[in-house]
């Protein structure tokens, strides 16, 4: 067994027509060229497009911090794929998943004849009922390096260019990026509230549905806890390797090259397990939050990167303020409270660890209730009912959202 590790506009040449509806897996397919437009479904930061494997049709992660395509190993046994050589992989978290070599194994793009090998499988199991989405595999470094790919949140597309031919002509901004182990990295500054600049190599991380996520070491070594307040501590994120223990603060900039983003939530790690504990030439993530704000370009052969200001450019960052975690089942069909943050609204309006939720503002739970919750608890004054089911009790309580940090 071996171990590896998973982190988790333009003026361009004339372009297909906007993304749709990817059509189904048995549908006929036209050979695709460059430029292609895929349809991209947006979930929680997360960028999720539809694949072709075996038959079926399958929601695969696009994943800047993972250094290879994978696919579920449920999904690959449930295809009849031999597995072959076993491995584990670390992430963010501290503890590890099994995965599985393979040969021969390819998925296609849905819509599209656009193929991508895959070589493993790796357990994902239990990364859906946190998530609250489907989360059949992962689209990695490999299926990024292969040409220059535009993410363009707004549109709610991928764009994949040929990179011979691909000219760049917008207002973006250009960064330069270094790679260590297959993952993108760009240099950056933040400021503190006392005037302090810390400078510092971030990986920008497709994968992640934070905005700025600092390691251990780094906020250690510049006495972080001390210097942002308020702080609020929390279990959040993690993907590969599980959850991770972070405070949550903000801090008054971020700059990458010409590009400065303010009052920025920030995530400082203080679990002593995963890579975020591991000193290394990076000190922290650049995700989704950041990310979504742009139109992301990457050319990892020129090793570039250009962000392109949406219109969400100048929205405030905000996070959580309901102090509420839930859990869905294995198949996102019930929910259920998983942690409650102490002298939050969500303990103020008397749920506990254990409740399962019926309903959220009259939508019965399911994926849908996941995301009106997300929205509404980034809102301050936002006054969500739930009914919940606490032994054989169902009760109505109401929530009421207020800024925690």
């Amino acid at each position: 067994m071996r171990s590896i590790h998973l982190a988790l506009a333009a003026t361009l040449a004339a372009l297909p027509a906007a993304a749709q509806t990817p059509a189904a897996c048995d549908a006929p397919k036209q050979t695709t060229t460059l430029p292609a437009v895929i349809p991209i479904d947006f979930w929680s930061n997360h960028i999720y497009v539809k694949v072709c494997a075996n038959g079926r049709t399958l929601d695969f992660i696009l994943d800047t911090g993972a250094g290879a395509t994978y696919i579920d190993m449920s999904n690959a046994r449930a295809a009849g794929i031999k597995l072959g050589q076993t491995f584990s992989v670390g992430g963010a978290g501290a503890g590890q998943i099994g995965g599985a070599q393979m040969d021969g194994q390819s998925l296609t793009i849905a819509g599209t004849s656009i193929t991508q090998p895959i070589t493993a499988a790796l357990d994902l199991s239990a990364l859906p009922a946190h998530e609250g989405h489907r989360m059949d595999g992962i689209l990695g470094a490999d299926f990024i390096a292969r040409n220059v790919i535009a993410i363009d949140y707004a549109k709610r597309e991928l764009r994949l260019y040929d990179r011979p031919s691909f000219t760049y002509s917008g207002s973006g901004t250009t960064l330069h990026v270094t790679f260590a182990q297959s993952h993108p990295h760009v240099d950056g500054e933040i400021r503190l509230a006392n005037g302090e600049t810390l400078k510092g190599r971030f990986v920008i991380d497709v994968g992640s549905g934070n905005g700025l996520s600092l390691a251990k070491p780094f906020v250690e070594d510049n006495k972080l806890e001390t210097k942002i307040a308020p702080l609020m501590r929390r279990s959040g994120g993690g993907g590969v390797g599980g959850a991770i223990v972070s405070e949550f603060g903000r801090i008054p900039a971020l700059t990458l090259g010409g590009v400065t983003l303010n009052n920025v939530v920030t995530q400082l790690v203080v679990d002593s397990g995963g890579v975020f504990a591991q000193r290394g030439s990076w000190v922290g993530n650049i995700g989704g939050d950041i990310l979504r704000r742009f139109t992301v370009y990457f050319d990892y052969e020129a090793k570039r990167m250009i962000l392109e200001p949406n219109e969400t450019i100048s929205e405030a960052f905000e996070t959580d303020m309901s102090g509420l975690q839930t859990v869905m089942n294995d198949s996102l069909t019930t929910m259920r409270v998983d942690f409650v943050l102490p002298g939050s609204p969500a303990a103020d309006a008397g749920l506990v660890r254990g409740d399962d939720i019926v309903s959220v503002d009259g939508v019965e739970v399911a994926t849908r209730a996941r995301a009106l919750m997300r929205d509404r608890f980034r809102r301050t004054g936002e006054h969500v009912k739930f009914v919940i089911r606490r032994g054989g009790e169902t009760k109505t309580v109401e929530l009421v959202t207020r800024r925690l940090v």
